[in-house]
């Protein structure tokens, strides 16, 4: 093996090696930041530019891409509140924050370090116990993959102080949003009511970008502010940052290893290590309230797991030809056309192009500390841009983040309804994140729920399986326990604090926003549930159990508040701001509706001058002369240029061209 790692570093060394990886990175790390262009469609749009490679050129770009781009969500999270990629939403709650208390360099450094040593740790553990580490993973069963989805959804009871019942209300949205399309069983289309475009089931990304970047463009329309926030350039942002990551180097550890144990876990990902290592950095921090309010260690632990599971998730890959992740099923395409089967047959035939291939990724980590220190440099300026050019901009890149994937216009105006859905949600304390972990753990849960159903047949006992197996004891236990121990010190910290609840029934209920937002819900709830109910077989049990869980939920909360003496927590916006919000809506969807007669980019840019228009004249009262027009015009025609360049010309994603562009 020793000589193998000497002869993957000499080969990784080559410059032409060098140039690509460093390409490699650049694009993933961009691609990360962008809304809808995920560390899977990263990957894959990369593969066809390595097809006139060598193979080890090709295994090391395309290295080099999924280093970056599981990197670069961090920072659209950090300083947008917008996750590039969903293993960066737990960065989000923490991340954000601090860029709102004038820490945005600070959290993008931290994000930067924690990516690069959880990134070498995850490919040193792939280097150097790649065979124990699949066997782990191998002896999961399907009980053990159910539990673990749930025990990541039970997370949200931590998450969310405070908000718990409503935290677990988003989170089984997300899994219901999860049961439209074809059952996995019988491939049968459900909760489609003859709609074609829903037999695919809803795009993911096109929901994510919703959740996140739009929801929040609208939030950013609430406040008067000329700027998202008001920051002065920090002195010493990375030596505060560097001494932040030694002071928790032990913690950073433990994240690593979370990520890449679960990376190593077929089919589990980034997303669920960032999410589970998050919960639990909180669960034992001696000081858990930090969390969610700009915690340096809520960047630290969900980034260092989510880099190291990059590495986790080649394990199953190379010993077994498994992978572990959808990024890693993508690079396993990636090796087979370039002539190569991916699992023992590589590491026998052709050790030293796989050997060039892990060494190459701990250069890419460490690589990417330079390419990312620059583009923190360059991305921090986005916060001295007014945010009413930003909102224009992430929009229309919204727009082609989510036609991008499936190349459907259906996904497009899912963006746009899911975003103000998710602004209306958001006013009732119903998070995007809670949503987006039920969307990423849906799948999990219900295939493997499945798949436990069909095993107890053949011995006649689902309790036996789901119950009382010993890895489905151990997950089922943390389910619990995840669950109780927030409620618990939650009812302890008010005790201390001198706060008796003396519950009374109330009509002050009715005038509470976010009573009649979960009314609906619940409502939505049981019309589904009744729905559910004609389905039949193993297909019925998860979104029967799925609709049962919002219709109890929803009653739940609903109880409590009845029992609330006096509303609270409205956070309506103003009726200025909700028109304003309205507007930019409506905008939106004319752009959607101009797509098919005028062309995508033509109607983007109509959208996007609209847009910026109503911002410079309409918002900020600037007079209406031709050097303000001028200015719009500029603008909205270069930010066309440039996502015409990078989504058609490098990119090749063809888009709707109409009448014009």
């Amino acid at each position: 093996m020793l000589d193998f790692i000497v002869q993957g570093f000499v080969s990784a060394l080559v410059p032409e090696n060098l140039l690509v990886m460093f390409i490699g990175l650049l694009v993933g790390i961009v691609g990360g930041m962008l809304p809808g262009i995920t560390t899977v469609t990263a990957v894959a749009l990369f593969v066809p530019f390595t097809f006139s490679m060598s193979p080890e050129m090709a295994l090391i770009a395309l290295g080099g891409v999924f280093c970056g781009a599981m990197y670069g969500g961090a920072n659209a999270a950090i300083l947008i509140n917008t996750p590039g990629t969903p293993g960066s939403i737990a960065t989000s709650l923490d991340g954000y924050p601090l860029t709102k208390q004038g820490r945005a360099e600070e959290a993008c450094y931290v994000a930067l370090l924690a990516s690069t040593l959880g990134g070498i740790f995850g490919v040193v553990a792939l280097m150097l116990f790649f065979e124990p580490l699949s066997k782990v993973a191998l002896s999961f069963g399907s009980e053990a993959f159910f539990w673990m989805g749930l025990f990541g959804l039970s997370t949200l009871a931590a998450m969310f102080p405070g908000h718990i019942a409503k935290g677990l209300l988003g989170g089984a949205m997300g899994l219901a949003l999860g049961t439209v399309g074809l059952d996995p069983v019988m491939g049968m289309p459900r909760f489609t009511f003859d709609v074609f475009s829903l037999v695919q089931g809803l795009d993911m990304v096109a929901l994510m970008i919703g959740l996140f970047s739009v929801s929040q463009m609208f939030v950013m329309l609430e406040s008067n502010e000329t700027y998202i926030v008001s920051m002065a350039r920090q002195a010493h942002a990375l030596k505060r940052a560097l001494i932040a990551v030694l002071r928790h180097l032990r913690l950073l550890g433990v994240a690593s290893a979370i990520g890449t144990f679960i990376g190593a876990l077929p089919g589990a990902g980034g997303s669920v290590a960032a999410l589970v290592s998050y919960n639990e950095a909180k669960r034992w921090d001696k000081n858990p309230d930090r969390y969610g309010q700009g915690a340096i260690e809520g960047i630290l632990v969900p980034e260092s797991a989510n880099n190291a599971s990059v590495g986790g998730s080649l394990v199953p890959l190379l010993s077994l030809g498994i992978p572990g992740s959808a990024a890693a099923a993508v690079l396993a395409g990636g090796l087979m056309a370039q002539g190569l089967t991916p699992g023992p047959q590589l590491m026998e035939k052709n050790p030293d192009i796989a050997y060039a291939f892990i060494v190459s990724m701990i250069l890419a980590n460490i690589g990417m500390l330079f390419i990312g220190y620059l583009l923190v440099r360059i991305c921090t300026r986005i916060l001295d841009v007014p945010k009413l050019l930003i909102i224009p901009a992430v929009i229309s890149i919204s727009f082609l983040g989510a036609y991008a994937l499936r190349n459907s216009m259906f996904d497009v105006m899912l963006m746009i309804v899911s975003g103000a859905i998710a602004y209306v949600l958001l006013k009732a304390h119903i998070m995007p994140a809670a949503i987006a972990l039920g969307l990423v753990l849906g799948r999990i849960i219900e295939e493997n729920l499945i798949v436990t159903c069909y095993r107890a047949q053949a011995k006649d006992s689902l309790a036996d399986l789901l119950v009382f197996s010993p890895m489905a004891a151990v997950f089922m236990a943390a389910c619990v326990l995840a669950v109780i121990i927030p409620l618990w010190l939650t009812h302890r910290k008010e005790r201390a604090a001198g706060i008796v609840r003396r519950p009374r029934l109330s009509a002050a209920c009715l005038g509470r926003y976010d009573f009649w937002v979960v009314l609906l819900i619940t409502l939505g709830g049981i019309f589904f549930f009744n729905q559910s109910r004609e389905l039949t077989g193993v297909s019925s049990y998860f979104p029967q159990a799925v609709y049962a869980s919002i219709i109890g939920l929803g009653v739940f909360i609903m109880g409590m508040q009845a029992l609330q003496s006096a509303p609270k927590g409205r956070a309506l916006p103003s009726c200025g701001a909700l028109g304003n919000i309205g507007i930019y809506l409506g905008i939106m969807v004319m752009a959607y509706l101009l797509i098919e007669p005028l062309g995508f980019y033509t109607a983007l840019f109509s959208g996007t001058g609209a847009m910026t228009a109503y911002g410079v004249f309409g918002l900020t009262k600037r007079k209406c002369d031709w050097r303000g027009f001028a200015f719009v015009l500029g603008y909205t025609l270069l930010l066309t240029i440039v996502e015409y360049g990078c989504f058609r010309l490098l990119m090749g994603v063809q888009t709707p061209t109409g009448f014009l562009l």
